[in-house]
């Protein structure tokens, strides 16, 4: 090759590279343009879950939504009890690793919410996917025009557009696999140990993403015998070197597997998904995944129809790459085939979006066809040079009627299909979805139901039925209203984009340098076109620029603007925050639907230990996630919605039969601050007295001892002599000596949750309350006094002696700087 040759191909790698990003950025823009921000499934809440203990703690369990195991079935439950007794996805660990540097970022830098800033991780994934889609079709000397179509139909015209916007694992198994692919490939074209061990680390860390790509690692080695099969006649070693470094690249992300499977359960090859849930029907599983209005890939994407014979037009130019995307694609759609499990929420069939990019790949040869720019220039480097005249298609090939019945064909279908996008991504699907599940009487995944079969009941007419703001999916067209500073952001990007993407295209003309016969035009030709490229790089990196500051800005706006997340100072964001500047320990939260607050907003490193409205008895896997709340001095108990002593609130039931509650307070928007303190009383005094001759307290416990700030721990003893005929509270006071008071409790026994009325005779009631002692307190001996009172009335129960409370003794306080040793 000469040095005219090889500055050639370095010219059009260049211009290529140059393009490709473009492109991303252009479909980057275009998904934050349909952004919304937010949870959409429980599976998303499951894998966000871990980035954020992850990031945070550098554990990787999912506690803050340990409710999520008792709210759904064992089969829908989205994780399991590990051996230590805390909960832990079951979801693949490599999308929660992914989004860990998006999260650190929103959560130190100001003004952003991590929920909103991680939602575009799709985006960003889809939009690389697209440029190295564009890069593989390219290398496989197909023209520019091809890729560059073939690139935008993947991003807008197939369900990759839709699942841009959600978490869901599936997009980044699909780069992951594609990475693989393309590196074997390139390894093929230009050898090099390096494209083996990238894409045998890219296919481990597929498996690390979905346990169900390592069925396939043995397509990715049967490629690698195919391309390097012919020299293994002379040379049996360099035969066998490239399968030794794709398997020696996969033990990283195995060890990542090995190690993230043990810290979950226990056991290395337990990864968390019941294996038994496969049905022998293959063909039922078949129509599901790629016909049926409920899931049909070919349903959703109609355009990708035409990957059927574009991969048979593929295969006579590369057949090796046409069978390894075959085979990559049959295991894929067998095995989920044959998975009896649903999905859940999904746009078209989830399961099978990794494989998308692999369709697309086989839709080249027809777009190729369709756009009449099939290659006919010299090769430069292992890359043909187009040229600047329409390719008619041969009559070898095909009649000219045929030909402009496949580029209707095409165009119909790739119209539909993004149409059939658009209306994914602008309305949320889960708003149908939950219609017709209550229509088939409350069946979640809806595969045994006529929405399997009967077109009328499909998402796509369901989404027309449902177009309105109130169910849109996009972030400045809400109920609340239009955000018209948003929109003007978001559409100023894609105009931006869109720009850099039309001065990309016009520099990655490569007509040129075959027509260039003499020595002297074809430097000349270098020169022009070097300079062109290089002239664009200070746009590009302007506009890289401008990316960044366009994206901070509309999340920035969002994070203020988005009513799913409350007013910008919600009241439970704002109770966390105060309960974490007084204490690092865990924070027990009941309030199961508002979960996505927290997520997005709590900045501090507090971990919050998640539980469900769910009445008594707790089940017993909730145990050791309360025993570890308790294991320092204080708990904070946040609820939202649920008045004390609530039957439905079975943390807070457990809380106050085992701790001490000091204070109950409710804050705006019903959300409740209950603070109670697990330090134990070690002093029993005996008490006799009697209350309206019907309850008698016989003992109590407590500390003699105690700080000022800290709280006063006392157990109360009662034996009821009589069922009462009313639900009394009690009165817990600190006095000096004088009488004065200082501190106080009042609450029903034990929370409301044993209230005087439901006492008998036949055995004895131990409640538990606190009092919290103000942090200046004087050191010295203070006088310690309870009683019982009627609510509605305020009387207070008389005691046998005459009184209206029983004197429990004195408590020393000493001065805050003495330690307080206690038994």
């Amino acid at each position: 090759m000469d040095t005219f040759t090889d500055s050639a191909s370095n010219t059009i790698k260049n211009k290529r590279r140059f393009l490709a990003v473009s492109l991303g950025l252009f479909l980057f823009a275009l998904y934050l343009f349909t952004y919304r921000g937010g949870f959409h499934s429980v599976d998303e809440v499951s894998m966000f879950a871990v980035t954020e203990n992850f990031v945070k703690f550098g554990r990787v369990n999912t506690d803050q939504i340990a409710w999520t195991q008792w709210t759904t079935s064992q089969a829908e439950a989205q994780g399991f009890f590990g051996a230590d007794g805390h909960v832990y996805s079951k979801k693949g660990l490599a999308l929660s690793l992914a989004q860990a540097p998006l999260y650190a970022l929103a959560l130190y830098l100001p003004g952003l919410g991590m929920l909103q800033t991680v939602s575009m991780l799709n985006a960003l994934i889809t939009a690389a996917t697209g440029m190295l889609l564009f890069m593989f079709i390219t290398r496989m000397n197909f023209t520019t025009t091809t890729a560059l179509t073939t690139t935008l139909t993947f991003g807008l015209a197939t369900i990759a557009f839709v699942y841009a916007k959600y978490l869901f694992s599936e997009p980044l198994a699909g780069l992951l696999i594609l990475v693989a692919a393309y590196m074997l490939y390139a390894y093929r074209q230009e050898g090099g140990g390096r494209h083996v061990v990238i894409a045998g680390f890219a296919a481990g860390l597929a498996v690390v993403a979905r346990a169900n790509n390592l069925f396939l690692l043995p397509v990715f080695g049967l490629y690698l015998v195919w391309i390097t099969w012919p020299s293994s006649t002379k040379h049996r070693f360099s035969f066998f070197m490239p399968l030794l470094v794709f398997g020696a690249a996969l033990v990283v992300p195995g060890l990542i597997l090995l190690g993230y499977n043990t810290i979950r359960s226990g056991n290395p090859f337990q990864t968390g998904y019941d294996l038994t849930l496969f049905s022998s029907n293959i063909a039922l599983g078949l129509y599901k995944l790629l016909f049926s209005p409920l899931r049909g890939l070919f349903v959703y994407s109609p355009i990708l129809l035409l990957c059927l014979p574009g991969w048979w037009l593929l295969r006579k130019r590369h057949p090796a790459e046409s069978w390894l995307l075959a085979g990559l694609i049959a295991v894929t759609v067998g095995l989920f085939a044959a998975w009896s499990s649903g999905e859940g929420l999904s746009w078209g069939s989830r399961f099978l979006v990794p494989i998308v990019p692999l369709f697309a790949l086989c839709l080249a040869p027809i777009i190729e066809h369709v756009t009449g720019s099939r290659v006919a220039g010299d090769k430069v480097a292992g890359y043909r040079v187009a040229q600047k005249h329409d390719i008619k298609p041969s009559p070898r090939h095909s009649t000219r009627s045929m030909f402009y019945v496949l580029r209707i064909l095409f165009y119909v279908l790739l119209i539909l299909s993004f149409f059939i996008q658009i209306l994914g991504v602008a309305i949320n699907p889960w708003v149908y979805l939950s219609q017709i599940q209550t229509d088939f009487g409350g069946e979640f995944f809806l595969e045994n139901t006529a929405a399997l079969y009967d077109f009328r009941y499909s998402q796509i007419s369901g989404q027309l039925l449902n177009w309105s703001v109130t169910h849109s999916d996009i972030a400045w067209w809400q109920p609340w209203g239009f955000d018209g500073v948003a929109f003007g952001l978001s559409l100023g990007f894609v105009m931006v984009a869109g720009w850099l993407l039309w001065q990309s295209g016009r520099v990655a003309g490569l007509q040129g340098y075959k027509v260039a016969k003499l020595q002297s035009d074809r430097v000349a030709w270098l020169r022009n076109n070097n300079g062109l490229i290089m002239g664009r790089m200070p746009m590009l990196s302007l506009s890289l620029g401008l990316s960044l500051l366009f994206s901070y800005a509309l999340l920035a706006r969002y994070n203020y603007t988005d009513r799913q997340f409350g007013p910008p100072n919600d009241s439970y964001t704002q109770t966390l925050n105060r309960v974490a500047i007084d204490s690092q320990q865990p924070i027990v939260t009941v309030a199961q639907y508002h979960y996505h607050i927290p997520m997005n907003r709590f900045k501090a490193s507090v971990p919050l230990i998640g539980f469900a409205q769910q009445g008594w008895p707790l089940p017993d896997t909730a145990l050791p996630l309360l025993e570890s709340a308790t294991a320092g001095d204080s708990i904070a108990l946040v609820t939202i919605g649920f008045p004390p002593g609530a039957p439905d609130n079975a943390a807070e039931q457990w809380l106050a039969r085992h701790t001490f509650k000091i204070s109950d307070e409710w804050l705006p928007d019903e959300v409740r601050l209950a603070r109670f303190t697990a330090v134990q009383p070690t002093a029993t005094r005996r008490i006799e007295a009697t209350f309206d001759q019907t309850i008698q307290l016989t003992a109590i416990k407590l500390l003699t001892t105690i700080s000022p700030g800290q709280p006063l721990p006392v157990e109360f003893t009662w034996q009821p002599l009589a069922s009462p005929q009313a639900d009394y509270n009690l009165f817990l006071q600190l006095l000096n000596i004088d009488g004065t008071l200082i501190a106080q409790h009042d609450s029903p026994p034990n929370g409301g949750y044993t209230p005087t009325s439901n006492w008998t005779t036949h055995e004895a009631v131990i409640s538990r309350h606190a009092l919290a002692l103000p942090p200046n307190l004087p050191a010295g001996d203070y006088r310690l006094i309870a009683g019982l009172y009627d609510p509605t009335t305020g009387r207070r129960l008389p005691t046998d002696t005459g009184s209206d409370f029983v004197e429990l003794g004195n408590v020393t306080v000493q001065s805050s700087n003495v330690a307080v040793v206690r038994d």
